[in-house]
């Protein structure tokens, strides 16, 4: 121990008094085990190492007299313990001290008594506690700074490796003006002596007070109390719990944030305990992102049994914000004077979140004070009411997403409710409500209440199912429906009744036990999905005091049958009869015109039925469906994808253009032949007529997205085709080169979400070359088997079809093209122009499902078409030596003939045969091929590129994939 005094002089203080004692600026230094306590006042500063302790059998450090200058520090890193009686401890008289208390991690101040004690009112303190280790009192409270009174500041931190415990009493009580922050844990033992505690910070009588809590606080009777008011802000993952009674109590007001959990319990260790998670007996203010809760509660408390609530409060502000929860045991809210008396403050409640009344009421408001509760949430009660407001003028408003388990009960006084949400809700169960008003959104109201009346304003809309007292005003504007009673309805001018009918017959008509109004206000007529008859009769208004005034006009949602209104003294009726408009003047296309002229010629009245009952929109897309204008698109899909058939051939017979390279990877002129020495390729096998080149087999995957654009109502037809072609050829003579080819391809159609269908393919081609200089003639023809599936939904309104077809067709493809080849050095370019035939044939199928299945006639198309394009690729050699040809090919296509797509078909249900059109083939398109290939040996080569057939309906994108080997 080493310090500023002179051996002398320490000899007789500890003669005279057992204590170090030290006045002015000064530094005590305990780096070893002590016995001695220490005194310190003035400004000192008690540095205890970590290897250093003070234990003795009374005060182990005593706070003595006035302090100066920054005050007393006491800087522990060891141990600091009594046996028997206070850790730190204050004495003397003089006002106005500074005191800093640091416990380090590791550190431990452990006391029989008070860990931390200043005792009398000393006006002008500053206390400041710093905890991160150990601060322990084994009989009494950890700290103790209650009769800091006068101008006092207190501040407590407590770091989160720190542990504030009172074993049998409290963790602590302190004076004005505490400031406690948690980061660690502050505690009590259990509560097992009613006349003791036992609470984790108990503020006494003192003001000013607040907690921010970011650990864990836990009293063995209150988390936190107070007689007079305190703060808590309880962060995310801070847990705040009184194990046999409250979270956070006050007999006073109190101010609650709460991000994490704070809990109110019973221990059932002592007879009674009343475990409220928030318990404020004066007025309060809470707002809440986490959990407030009660869990349970035992005993009695002035003859009454004790009940578990999440808040009880006398009254105040609670904001329940949206993922947060206030549940209890009994009751989620008690609103009263803590006796179930009168609350002496009004309510204002704003719920998002839940609040949950496990076992009696959600919430509940005792007295006679003019309450507000906005509920956005849910509100759930097991065994009680949701909602209870009591005595007053009360005002319950509705967000959209509010949700009540349990009857929703006014009480006395005039209550009002409100539906205010633009996305609106639903409301029921509710009783002793005397005004209802809808400001906004549509609102659907199942319950019998509200006996002054209420009003709907402009803009909103309210669904009655049950039964709404006194009057109800509708403004202009706004809109009532439903099939429940009222008293008395005004309907002002500009308003809707909303009228609801199904195709049965069935409808709610308004009931009114007293007089209904009409005065210039709109019927609009909301038919269900169903079949209806061509006229069908309904009751629309049925009043006891009967019906004044007239409806300023009346509308429905149907297209071919009209509403008539007959008016009768108390009551208005509804005729829905055929008019005479047609179903082709609802289509939106000749397609859906033609098909709309078979329906009406029908026998079958099932699609004829299905559509009298359509408003005009669904009546142009029922049409548009049932016409299946894909149909008549498939000649056009199929062609498009089967178009790389013709392309590998030709791709084929390009590579052998004057050799064996590849797409112009060879020449025959000489100075064009550097290339073909570096692969290998000897001098006698650079022409065709060679003998070692004389045969080649070709393998060329394929793979394309097309799109067909839509018309005449049909969505764009979309085809996915995967396959593969294999090659082979042989050279017959000097001039010519033979081969054929095989292959299989599967294309995926698909045409927005009412069509799909597969189409299975089978290819056999033939291709010839006959080469004479620069000049190439290209020839080829393949022939293709398509095995077709389709399928089809139609729905509209009421009806539904689900609809499959099976079909065979045929294609052939033929084509010539003429090459001239030209260049010199690595870069060569061919001009060509070609002539081409495509011809595609359906058989006739039907379709299997209900009344929209059709019989689809055969189809057939042919066109001739010409291309002009021209072909260029530069001869490299990559760093191995294999040859590198990248390559482009540029071309526009014109088509002859009639390029417009149609069939011809008819409803198996019955009425005359259609015709629908699809998608025309475009007239010109371009053609863009680019890619390259490498030259992987004198007689293998491997290629990639893109080619794309580019039109203003059709596009058909393909990635050309293609292995080579000569033989």
């Amino acid at each position: 121990m080493n310090r500023t005094l002179s051996p002398l002089a320490r000899c007789v203080a500890l003669a005279l008094t057992g204590f170090s004692s030290f006045a002015g600026a000064a530094t005590v230094n305990v780096d070893t085990a002590t016995t001695t306590g220490q005194v310190l006042t003035g400004e000192t500063t008690l540095q205890v190492g970590s290897s250093g302790s003070i234990t003795t059998s009374g005060k182990s450090v005593e706070l003595k007299n006035a302090t100066s200058g920054a005050g007393v520090v006491v800087d522990n890193s060891g141990l600091i313990k009594s046996t028997g009686d206070r850790g730190l401890d204050s004495s003397g008289s003089n006002p106005s001290r500074t005191y800093q208390i640091i416990n380090r991690e590791g550190a431990t101040i452990d006391a029989s008594k008070q860990g931390i004690r200043i005792s009398g009112d000393l006006a002008g303190t500053h206390v400041t506690i710093d905890n991160a280790g150990t601060l322990i009192s084994q009989t009494d409270r950890a700290i103790m700074l209650k009769d800091l009174k006068t101008n006092v500041q207190i501040d407590i931190t407590n770091r989160a490796t720190g542990l504030i415990r009172g074993v049998r009493e409290d963790a602590m009580r302190v004076g004005n003006n505490a400031t406690i922050t948690n980061y660690g844990e502050i505690s009590s033992g259990d509560m097992t002596n009613a006349d003791a505690k036992f609470d984790g910070i108990d503020f006494d009588a003192s003001t000013g007070g607040k907690v921010e809590n970011h650990g864990t606080l836990s009293g063995g009777r209150h988390g936190i109390t107070t007689d007079v008011g305190a703060e808590l802000i309880n962060y995310a993952g801070g847990v705040v719990i009184g194990r046999n009674g409250s979270g956070f109590g006050s007999d006073g007001n109190g101010r609650v944030t709460n991000y994490g959990r704070i809990t109110g319990a019973y221990s059932g260790l002592v007879p009674d305990g009343d475990g409220d998670g928030v318990d404020i007996d004066g007025e309060g203010w809470i707002d809440n992102h986490g959990i407030i809760e009660g869990t349970g509660a035992g005993g009695f408390k002035d003859g009454a049994a004790n009940t578990s609530e999440g808040i009880a409060m006398g009254g105040g502000t609670i904001y329940n914000r949206a993922g947060a929860t206030i549940s209890g045991a009994a009751n989620a809210i008690l609103i009263d004077d803590s006796a179930t008396g009168g609350a002496p403050y009004a309510t204002y409640l704003e719920n998002f979140g839940q609040i949950l009344g496990l076992g009696g009421d959600a919430v509940r408001i005792i007295g006679d004070r003019n309450d507000t509760v906005i509920n956005g949430g849910l509100i759930s009660s097991t065994g009680g009411a949701a909602l209870d407001l009591g005595g007053g003028a009360d005002s319950l408003t509705l967000r959209s997403g509010s949700q009540f388990v349990g009857l929703v009960d006014g009480g006395a006084g005039r209550d009002v409710l409100t539906l205010d949400d633009v996305d609106g809700g639903s409301f029921g169960n509710s009783a002793h409500f005397e005004w209802l008003k809808v400001s906004a959104g549509r609102w659907t109201l199942d319950t019998q209440d509200f006996s002054e009346g209420g009003e709907v304003l402009a803009g909103a809309e309210l669904v009655n199912l049950g039964r709404i007292g006194g009057t109800l005003s509708v403004a202009s504007g706004a809109t009532y429906a439903g099939g429940g009673h009222v008293d008395n309805l005004d309907l002002a001018a500009g308003s809707t009744l909303a009228f609801a009918v199904a195709a049965d017959g069935s409808h709610s008509p308004l009931l009114a036990d007293g007089h209904v109004a009409l005065d210039g206000a709109r019927l609009e007529v909301r038919a269900s999905a169903g079949t209806y008859p061509n006229t069908r009769h309904y009751q629309v208004i049925q009043a006891a005091d009967g019906v004044s005034g007239r409806f300023a006009g009346v509308t429905s949602n149907f297209a071919f049958l009209t509403p008539t209104l007959r008016y009768e003294a108390d009551g208005v009726e509804l005729d829905l009869t055929r008019n005479d408009v047609a179903f082709a003047d609802m289509a939106g296309n000749g397609n859906g015109a033609n098909a709309a002229g078979s329906i009406s010629a029908q026998n079958s009245p099932q699609l004829y039925n299905a559509l009298v009952t359509s408003s005009a929109g669904e009546a142009r897309q029922a049409l548009e469906q049932l016409a299946a204008p894909n149909n008549a698109s498939l000649a056009g899909s199929t062609l498009g994808s089967t178009s790389q058939v013709s392309g590998a051939m030709l791709g084929a017979l390009q590579s052998f253009s004057g050799g064996l390279g590849g797409n112009l990877q060879s020449s025959l002129n000489v100075a064009d032949g550097p290339l073909l020495a570096a692969t290998g390729v000897p001098a006698d096998a650079r022409n065709l007529n060679d003998p070692s080149a004389r045969g080649r087999l070709w393998v060329q995957a394929l793979g394309s997205h097309g799109n067909l654009d839509g018309s005449q109502g049909g969505h764009d037809l979309d085809s996915d085709t995967r396959g593969a072609v294999v090659g082979a050829d042989w050279a017959m003579g000097g001039d010519w080169r033979l081969g054929v080819l095989g292959g299989y391809s599967r294309t995926d159609l698909e045409a927005g979400s009412s069509f799909e269908g597969d189409v299975d393919s089978l290819h056999l081609g033939v291709y010839g070359l006959r080469q004479d200089g620069p000049v190439a003639l290209r020839l080829g023809a393949a022939y293709s088997r398509h095995d077709g599936d389709s399928k089809r939904e139609v729905a509209f309104g009421g009806f539904t079809d689900h609809l499959r077809g099976r079909y065979d067709a045929e294609s052939v493809q033929a084509f010539t093209e003429v090459g001239y080849a030209m260049g010199s050095g690595n870069v060569q370019a061919e001009p060509f122009a070609g002539i081409g035939y495509q011809y595609y044939a359906r058989d006739s199928y039907d379709e299997k499902g209900g009344a929209a299945a059709l019989h689809v006639d055969d189809q057939d198309q042919g066109n001739l078409t010409s291309t002009f394009g021209v072909r260029i690729a530069r001869l490299d050699t990559l760093d191995n030596g294999m040859a590198f040809t990248p390559r482009l090919s540029v071309a526009w296509r014109h088509v002859y003939g009639n390029v417009d797509s149609s069939t011809r078909q008819s409803f198996l249900s019955g009425g005359s045969a259609f015709s629908v059109e699809g998608s025309a083939l475009d007239r010109n398109s371009l053609l863009l091929d680019a890619g390259f290939d490498i030259g992987l040996s004198s007689t293998q080569s491997v290629g990639l590129g893109y080619s794309g057939e580019l039109g203003g309906n059709a596009q058909n994108h393909a990635i050309v994939a293609q292995w080579q080997m000569g033989f």
